[in-house]
């Protein structure tokens, strides 16, 4: 964080030190779950009789207000300003991409499942994200011993290139990174690394059937090991599938040219 975000916390926390020795536990409401969350030891927090208790975005959000409305009468460019909570974590995140913190970074921080949610935190252009990203790669490598970014022989190169023509696979093609072994002896119907090609689909109905009858077969004689091991490949192939379905019912954007009314 900044030297200025920095000062203001610690000043919280010595202002609840001074006070409590600790920052001391605070409950909060939920008002979506209706429910009051477990006590944490919160910054923002108020005595309400004998109890404390987390300060709630609405207040927060009107105070905000308030420091708006009094600012600019001095400063008449925070006339009409409305600040909310959330803002502020809008705000730290770009704060964070524009000092050079990768985004990838950023969504870690923020606890981002996708990078593409803290893009749409982040106020900065793409190029801003590219430019900021490929510094830290060149601050990075200027790291790293010059010999490991020497040319390629021809040899390796070659390899490199093998690697992706063994990507493919009879049900679409392989992620794994390069150099890497396959973890799944092959058994590409479970492993999370296979880019399954919408065409096989068919295939996979054949290859679920096919597992069904083996499973009834393994139940019929007792075969429990062998039970086990095709309710793991039944589960993968489910979820591929879904996955695969799931992507071809997004569609792809038409490029027809719009038809003129008449």
């Amino acid at each position: 964080m900044s030297a200025e975000l920095f000062h203001a916390v610690a000043q919280v926390i010595k202002r609840h030190r001074s006070q409590h020795g600790t920052v001391p536990l605070a409950h909060s409401y939920d008002p979506h779950e209706r429910i009051w969350k477990i006590s944490l030891p919160f910054l923002f927090q108020r005595r309400n009789g004998l109890t404390r208790s987390a300060i709630n975005p609405a207040t927060v959000r009107r105070r905000l207000n308030e420091r708006c409305e009094a600012l600019a009468v001095t400063h008449p460019e925070f006339e009409g300003v409305r600040f909310a909570p959330h803002d502020f974590r809008r705000l730290f995140a770009t704060d964070l991409v524009n000092s050079g913190l990768p985004i990838h970074i950023g969504a870690a921080l923020l606890g981002h499942l996708s990078i593409e949610t803290t893009r749409g935190y982040v106020a900065v252009f793409d190029d801003d994200i590219v430019r900021h990203y490929q510094e830290f790669l060149d601050r990075r490598r200027d790291q790293r011993p010059t010999e490991e970014y020497r040319d390629p022989t021809s040899t390796e190169w070659s390899e490199f290139e093998e690697h992706f023509d063994k990507r493919e696979v009879e049900l679409g093609s392989c992620g794994r990174p390069y150099a890497t072994p396959c973890a799944h002896e092959h058994a590409c119907i479970r492993c999370p690394m296979l880019t399954l090609k919408p065409g096989m689909l068919p295939r996979l109905d054949e290859i679920e059937e096919d597992l069904v009858q083996r499973r009834q077969q393994a139940n019929a004689q007792g075969w429990h090991g062998e039970i086990e091991g095709i309710d793991l490949t039944l589960t993968f192939l489910r979820s591929n599938r879904g996955q695969t379905q799931r992507a071809i019912s997004l569609g792809m954007p038409s490029t027809a040219p719009a038809r003129q009314k008449a």
